[in-house]
């Protein structure tokens, strides 16, 4: 970002990253709780009942762990928004990206806990719908999280072309993110269900499970840093977005191969995470969205400008 923004701007940005760090702090905690307590229900209570045969222990498990480290990112990233508004009012370069980065968390934590909502709330294992379920509740963490996110990513002044840029690219790097976070929680349940002594037999084919489970969930926090370095205009930040796309992209494909044959219903979700995960490589690597993110465009063109003759 060319940081290149009024008074007015920042003082808007700082109001808008104080409050997003109070409601991640004191709020968003609660809501990821409700989130995760009528899921929890669901599969003991509902799944567990109509599917016997099903494995439904192990997404307790998950679901649990994983929320809770949401919670933990969300009130760090609470306390360190707090802590660098005044930093983004008085347009210290480094406070801006900063602050996008860790927006970025409750626009993609929120994500993620809105998916498990939809497919265990409102259905049920046969495919039934839920005419009681509600909307997600964790949806407030996601949209005011996104709404925070964007406010600071447009404020800065620059082109059309930079800001279409902008919102392609940061915008597709958040729902990457909280669709591949999702992949993985199947990618882990599918990997811990079988008995420990099976995980190393070749024919399971568990490194494609532990490929699309564990290590997509370390390649989603790829995507954070990402944000934030390309948001100061960092090549590194495009390196590691790319790192992050072709990773989840590939560990996506091998896990839709290896459970197409077992479940071809549920290997559909592994397909639709691969082609996310390719549009993004594909955003990613196109010079117009790259060379505008990164700023190089204004660099070439003033390389371009002709040289003034000096005055005698």
């Amino acid at each position: 970002m060319t940081q290149d923004t009024t008074q007015k701007g920042r003082n808007s940005m700082a109001a808008v990253v104080g409050l997003m760090g109070l409601f991640l702090l004191f709020w968003a905690p609660y809501i990821a709780m409700q989130a995760l307590n009528t899921p929890l229900h669901r599969l003991v209570e509902v799944f567990q009942v109509q599917d016997p045969e099903g494995v439904w222990d192990t997404p307790v498990g998950i679901l649990t762990a994983t929320y809770y480290v949401w919670v933990g990112l969300f009130v760090f990233a609470g306390a360190a928004l707090v802590m660098i508004a005044n930093d983004v009012r008085l347009g210290k370069s480094w406070a801006r990206p900063l602050s996008l980065m860790l927006l970025s968390i409750p626009s993609i934590g929120g994500l993620t806990m809105t998916i498990p909502w939809m497919v265990l709330v409102m259905t049920d294992a046969l495919g039934n719908k839920n005419p009681d379920a509600g909307a997600p509740p964790a949806i407030p963490i996601m949209v005011v999280g996104l709404i925070a996110y964007f406010i600071v990513l447009l404020t800065e002044k620059a082109d059309r072309n930079t800001k279409i840029a902008q919102i392609v690219v940061f915008t597709a790097l958040g729902l990457v993110g909280g669709f591949v976070w999702m992949n993985a929680q199947h990618g882990v349940r599918y990997f811990m269900s079988p008995e420990v002594y099976l995980r190393a037999v070749p024919t399971a084919s568990n490194p494609e499970l532990f490929y699309g489970g564990f290590v997509n969930y370390a390649a989603v926090m790829l995507f954070v840093p990402a944000i934030g370095l390309l948001a100061a205009r960092k090549e590194s930040g495009w390196y590691l977005a790319m790192i992050g796309a072709i990773l989840t992209f590939v560990a996506a494909l091998l896990s839709y191969i290896d459970r197409v044959g077992v479940n071809p219903a549920a290997a559909i979700e592994w397909l639709r995470g691969a082609m996310l995960s390719a549009v993004l490589l594909v955003i990613l690597v196109i010079p117009f969205f790259k060379n505008h993110v990164l700023g190089t465009v204004k660099a070439q063109s003033a390389k371009k400008a002709p040289v003034k003759p000096a005055h005698a």
